[in-house]
């Protein structure tokens, strides 16, 4: 292999990068991404960035160009990649260059879900994906702005948190039960929801956006399947993401929901692979996939370099997550099994706690709220899929490593 094309000037593309160097690899790389920045970290966008955005923001990013010039990038930004050509085995720009490549990463990453409801285009209507988008909305949470959040998901929960911490009067409105429910489960999505209740957040659960009152351009209310209405200043809407595939589906390569990988993060064509948000693949679990983690992103562009280059790669693991909201750091590895249990070690009441979810005996999820030590050893029951009674996993004397049984 001489050559290596990475589309996505993102955090898979930019680890791509930087693990084929590190890995020796010696030939002609080309790094093509649509938004102007070099690559970047997407988690301090929905907090640190709308803190302080202006100092925040210049912090975000994997390398300077110092370092793409050193290690022989070639980066193209601002730049669109138009097609796949599989006969002349390379990639076609927007401005009609052609790059060929022994072998091609697709990074694409994915894009806002946009509500389908008249108003979306309005003016003081936000979702956060990108570093512009951040500085966009960190310009709108002024104390005493009156900011609704749609989707309560992992982003729409840690905005939340930041516009309160702002001062910001804040109303989350979410279709589902609880904030973050599909990752945490029912227990905790209800436990999460009350401490955003504690910290002054107006939480409309259970509830849908049935359409926005627009004036001159912009929502001064949003009206609720319930027939209320919410006055507002701005709107931050996070309802998730849809995978980037089109390049892909384009080139005839199999997609689902995301672009299809095997372990090698090969998708159907040998010479063409994919990592991140995009990338369907394996689940840990059975079934099939998509993990938008900044884990994920990071190790699985390594896993199809490694791939790339010729070495064995299984890349298969579960999925590992953080979230910082208020005086919280929550962190969660595996997912919550249906019909199993749940085990908790610590206090609930103090957001100091372990919680280890179970489909039988055997450990499947891994829940940590202001217990980061945890989670090394979480992580490893987890991925082994350790057995362990609820008496041990309570037990606050006895030493989760002592469960590894090394």
């Amino acid at each position: 292999m001489h050559s290596v094309v990475v589309i996505g000037a993102n955090l898979a593309g930019g680890r791509a990068v930087e693990s084929l160097r590190n890995a020796g690899f010696e030939g002609r790389i080309t790094l093509v991404g649509e938004e102007p920045w070099l690559p970047y970290e997407r988690p301090p966008l929905s907090k640190d960035v709308l803190w302080d955005s202006a100092s925040a923001a210049d912090n975000l990013f994997l390398h300077d160009e110092r370092w793409y010039a050193d290690n022989r990038i070639d980066v193209r930004l601002g730049v669109r990649a138009q097609s796949i050509d599989l006969t002349a085995r390379g990639i076609c720009l927007a401005g009609g260059e052609l790059i060929q490549a022994d072998c091609i990463l697709l990074a694409t990453g994915g894009a806002p879900r946009k509500l389908n409801i008249e108003g979306a285009d309005a003016k003081n209507l936000h979702y956060l994906r990108t570093k512009d988008d951040a500085t966009r909305i960190a310009a709108s949470l002024s104390a005493g702005a009156r900011i609704v959040i749609v989707g309560m998901g992992i982003i729409g929960a840690e905005v939340a948190a930041s516009a309160v911490k702002l001062g910001c009067e804040v109303i989350a409105i979410e279709p589902l039960a609880a904030p973050m429910v599909r990752a945490l489960g029912p227990q905790f999505g209800r436990w999460l929801g009350a401490e955003h209740r504690k910290n002054g957040v107006d939480t409309r659960f259970g509830r849908g956006v049935t359409s926005m009152k627009v004036c001159n351009g912009r929502i001064s209310q949003i009206e609720l399947d319930n027939g209320s209405l919410v006055a507002c200043d701005t709107v931050v809407v996070g309802v998730g993401i849809v995978p980037n595939i089109e390049l892909a589906k384009g080139a005839g390569i199999a997609t689902a929901n995301g672009i299809i990988v095997d372990r090698e993060c090969r998708t159907s064509h040998s010479y063409i692979f994919a990592a991140g948000d995009v990338a369907e693949q394996e689940s840990f679990f059975g079934g099939r996939i998509r993990q938008e983690t900044y884990q994920n992103a990071s190790e699985q562009a390594h896993a199809a370099v490694m791939a790339m280059l010729g070495q064995k790669v299984d890349y298969c693991r579960p999925a590992w997550f953080w979230s910082d909201q208020f005086d919280l750091n929550i962190q969660f590895c595996g997912h919550v099994p249906v019909n199993g249990d749940v085990v908790v070690r610590g206090d609930v009441e103090e957001k100091s706690f372990t919680a280890f979810f179970r489909s039988g005996p055997a450990i499947e999820g891994v829940l940590t709220v202001n217990r980061a030590q945890d989670m090394g050893i979480g992580r490893r029951l987890v991925e082994r899929r350790l057995y362990a009674a609820a008496e041990h996993l309570s037990d606050r004397d006895l030493a989760l490593r002592e469960l590894l049984n090394d």
